[in-house]
């Protein structure tokens, strides 16, 4: 049968549906001129042209063997498996033939033979990856071990056999140990024989004498030189595989065999992390199933004995670092975002849980990701994506190997070879593939330097942001894999900050600028809002402007800069703050303590006020003060008992300024008679951001009415930065019927004869702020004296009403979850430890403190509640009082199913994800609610 016209036009047609057309039609038509039975493959016309566009190795050896690709095409849908494999190879490679020559032809025949139904299978659609490496790994074992079986027989026959009658195993590494072997992989092998001392048998000579005696070690190198030759030699038929075994103790200096006894000591003594790592993916593949198993348990003590320490990790960096040297950026294998990224940043994991969790200790890289998702170690969604491509890279790494047998791992230079493989990819356009391509190695990348990138390298890759050649959709991708949001915003942020080297004019503010703001961007990907830390970064330069000074203390402080970005990623509250005056960030420049007393706090006060405007001055003072401790907060730097007393000095130090300068002539002299009284979160010292301010005053002259008026209306006034206090006097005797002023007297008879039992529960909370200390003293007698008497007037009862009246009628609980008011929530706890304190402070006196912590330990060390209650209570308070403040930080009222506060909620309390978080906060409060009933 000739090849017509019509022929040639179904040629055409066919070849147009493939990714390379002009590539498919010449080789089908290459082909069908030498084959002697055309007709037979019209049938597999489709699967033929899939396969010559695919790979012009193939396609030549198909042209001289045409009866190999109809037997290809009629096995098509059978798997090539290792139970296949070994019956064919049990037929076609007979070992007991001694011409090398021969061997070599029968391997080389072999490999192309089953390649080629492997590779069609793929092309077909036939197989995935995962199955076509599978199948390239099969092909490759059965190889390899009658390469080695052939190479003991030859050597046995010259020297005869060693005492352990020829115990060899090869061990397996990288691709090939990984089970994920390629179209054109070398093989990593070691080789392991049983005893180390000895000789041969030899052989007998025609005259009957024994020669040709070796020692054990010379026989096993001899057979292993061989086995490399039979399988490495470039032969009119290519090569069978390249076979690396520079994995082995001393690299290339070292013999290429050696004794179990001789590893063992090599890696106890001399082993090193990247041989650790190497190590990860061993096992045995031909020869001594037995000895490669003991070689398994001897390398299994050095591998998984403990994790890695930072020395180590350094070492893995290096090596990395010398890989990335050698590469083009166009290696996908081993340059950045590549393969080898993927695998290193999986290993490394590996090495450092492995010690403790045996799902790790896995040959398959799937695997290990797989047990990394059970065990929660990385968030799923980034192991998904890392999964993901890592096997895309994979696939990407087939395509460029089957087109030409040759190991390479870059990507075509040819634009006609890049549209091929790019439609190969499934894609249309070169531009689409190289833009998809640029988006999943920064991907990769990304998360290498999470774990083993330097500060250098998420510089070089934050500085490709403002600087590189990225595209909308690049740029989108890349943000909304990093965790932004609204990936569009984020990249018109981007833009903004991008834009202020506009205003730069010198070449020192350009270095500066350039060498910042990569920090600062990476800074804000790296946090917990991306999308948020963006925008506040933008809009601190678009509203505070840019100074040199600014910057070298952000590259010069770095708990400066993370403080910052915290606040912009986690708190709109004292972002807004922040950004309202460049005056913060020159006093947070000037520095920072962590913790101030409350005389520190009045001293920096009263130095700096001025004559007039106190208000704008105390309020400046204010904002800085919890924009510094919010960014402590937010930083973990301080908790939640050591902030709210930290505010509570700040707010005790306002109002003490205040007053002072209240009185007359702008001073109150000592001992005038008149004291400000804290109450509620302010009297425990237990304010957080936003809260009002409980007070009262007390005062022997009523004429100080007008003293009392000006501080509050100071401690209330509206400022160019913002209201100081929102004041509340409603808990003075008669609330807002009453009074704003009262003596002593007035106080006791009212709390004596006619407060009801809340107000004594009030109480409880009452101590002096600042004022005349000998009426301070005095009234705190009282107060203690009104418990004493009237403490045992709060019914449990009466207190179980009002929490039930306050959760129906003042709670948020029909909107989500009220962690303040709600059922088992802070005002849960308070209440029932104010009712113990006022039904037992006349027995146990010590239990009379304001705070709701302190007040837990003492009735703990009084025995009044138990040890798992107290326990309880305790930590469960310090939990809901963090999520309150945090909530505040984020102008939050209750927590509910919205996904991104509670999630941003559930990553600042240490929880793996917002289902955690919200499942967690439901048992805390169900625990209170145990105890306390």
């Amino acid at each position: 049968m000739t090849i017509d016209a019509e022929m040639i036009k179904a040629v055409s047609e066919v070849s147009r549906s493939t990714p390379d057309p002009k590539r498919a039609e010449t080789n089908l038509l290459r082909f069908l001129e030498a084959a002697q039975e055309k007709e037979r493959f019209l049938p597999y016309m489709k699967e033929a042209a899939g396969l010559f566009a695919a790979s012009q190795f193939l396609s030549n050896y198909c042209v001289s063997n045409p009866d190999e690709l109809y037997f290809a095409l009629k096995s098509l849908n059978g798997p090539v498996t290792k139970k296949l494999l070994l019956e064919k190879g049990s037929e076609e490679l007979a070992a007991g033939d001694a011409d090398v020559a021969e061997i070599m032809k029968k391997i080389r025949s072999f490999r192309k033979r089953y390649l080629l139904r492997i590779t069609l299978r793929d092309i077909a659609g036939e197989t995935d990856i995962l199955s076509s490496m599978d199948e390239l790994t099969c092909l490759a074992e059965v190889v390899i071990d009658f390469a080695l079986r052939c190479s003991l027989l030859i050597n046995s026959g010259k020297f005869g056999t060693p005492p352990d009658g020829g115990e060899l195993s090869l061990i397996s590494l990288g691709k090939l140990g990984g089970e994920e072997l390629n179209y054109s992989s070398d093989v990593d092998l070691i080789a392991v024989y049983a005893l180390e001392d000895g000789q041969t048998s030899g052989v007998l000579s025609p005259s009957g004498v024994r020669m040709n005696r070796v020692s054990s070690g010379e026989f096993y190198s001899r057979v292993i030189g061989l086995f490399n030759r039979l399988l490495s030699v470039n032969t009119e038929d290519g090569i069978a595989y390249r076979v690396d075994l520079r994995l082995r103790p001393q690299g290339e200096k070292g013999e290429i065999a050696l004794p179990l006894r001789a590893y063992h000591t090599y890696y106890e003594t001399w082993g090193r992390t990247w041989e650790r790592m190497a190590l990860i993916r061993a096992r045995p593949v031909a020869g001594s199933m037995r000895l490669g198993r003991e070689f398994m348990g001897m390398v299994e003590q050095f591998v998984w004995k403990k994790p890695v320490d930072y020395s180590e990790i350094e070492e893995i960096r290096a090596l990395k670092k010398k890989i990335d040297s050698a590469f083009s950026k166009d290696d996908i294998k081993r340059g950045y975002g590549g393969i080898r990224e993927a695998e290193f940043f999986i290993q490394t994991f590996q090495l450092i849980y492995g010690h403790e969790h045996g799902g790790l200790r896995t040959h398959r890289l799937l695997n290990a990701i797989q047990s990394l998702r059970w065990l929660g170690i990385i968030p799923e969604g980034d192991l998904i994506t890392l999964s993901d491509n890592y096997l895309y890279l994979r696939r990407v790494e087939h395509f460029l190997q089957m087109k030409d047998d040759l190991q390479t791992h870059s990507l075509p230079a040819s634009m006609d070879d890049l549209t091929s493989l790019a439609a190969k990819t499934g894609l249309s356009s070169v531009d689409e593939f190289l833009s998809g391509l640029k988006l999943r190695r920064m991907k990769i990348r990304s998360m290498y330097n999470s774990l083993l990138g330097t500060e250098d390298d998420a510089y070089a890759e934050a500085l490709t942001l403002l600087e590189g050649d990225l595209g909308d959709n690049e740029l989108a991708g890349y943000l909304s894999f990093r965790g932004v949001k609204e990936p569009y915003a984020g990249m018109k942020d981007l833009r903004g900050i991008k834009g202020q080297f506009d205003f730069f004019k010198t070449q020192r503010e350009r270095s500066v600028m350039r060498k910042v703001l990569p920090l600062l961007i990476e800074n804000a990907l790296s946090s917990e809002s991306p999308g948020r830390a963006l925008k506040g970064l933008e809009s601190f330069f678009a509203s505070v402007g840019i100074k040199e000074a600014y910057l070298t203390g952000f590259m010069e402080r770095r708990e400066m800069r993370d403080g910052i970005m915290k606040i912009f990623s986690l708190s709109p509250y004292l972002t807004r703050i922040l950004l309202g005056s460049p005056r913060y960030i020159d006093l947070l420049l000037e520095g920072s303590v962590i913790r101030k007393t409350l005389r520190k706090t009045e001293e920096e006060l009263r130095r700096g006020i001025p004559c007039e405007n106190i208000e704008s001055w105390i309020a400046e003072y204010k904002n800085v003060e919890e924009i510094r401790l919010g960014s402590f907060f937010l930083m973990r730097v301080i908790k939640i008992n050591n902030l709210v007393k930290c505010l509570s000095h700040l707010a005790d130090a306002v109002i003490g300024t205040i007053t002072s300068a209240a009185g007359v002539n702008g001073r109150l002299p000592l001992h005038t008679g008149f004291t400000v009284l804290a109450m509620g979160k302010l009297g425990g010292r237990e304010i957080t951001f936003g809260s009002d301010l409980d007070i009262l005053f007390l005062a022997e002259k009523s004429d100080d009415l007008k003293i009392a008026e000006k501080i509050l209306k100071t401690l209330t006034a509206y400022t160019d930065k913002g209201i100081l206090y929102n004041a509340d006097t409603r808990l003075r005797p008669d609330g807002t019927k009453g009074v704003l002023l009262n003596n002593a007297e007035g106080y006791r008879n009212y709390y004596l004869k006619s407060a009801h039992p809340w107000e004594i529960q009030a109480l409880l909370k009452m101590r002096p702020i600042t004022g005349d200390g000998n009426l301070s003293g005095s009234f705190l007698e009282m107060i203690r004296e009104v418990i004493l008497k009237r403490g045992r007037e709060l019914e449990r009862a009466d207190l179980k009403a009002m929490r039930e009246r306050i959760v129906k009628e003042l709670s948020h609980e029909s909107r989500g979850t009220d962690v303040k008011l709600g059922p088992g929530g802070i005002e849960e706890i308070e209440f029932y430890v104010q009712w113990l304190q006022a039904h037992n402070a006349s027995t146990s006196p010590a239990i009379l403190v304001q705070d709701t912590a302190t007040a837990i330990k003492r009735l703990l060390k009084a025995g009044l509640i138990s040890d798992e209650a107290g326990k309880t209570l305790l930590s469960a308070y310090e939990y809901m009082r963090t999520i309150e403040t945090f909530m505040r930080l984020n102008e939050e009222r209750v927590i509910t199913e919205d996904p991104e506060f509670a999630t941003l909620a559930g990553i600042f309390l240490g929880h793996k994800n917002r289902e955690e978080f919200l499942e967690n906060l439901k048992a805390v409060r169900s625990k209170v609610m145990e105890v306390v009933r």
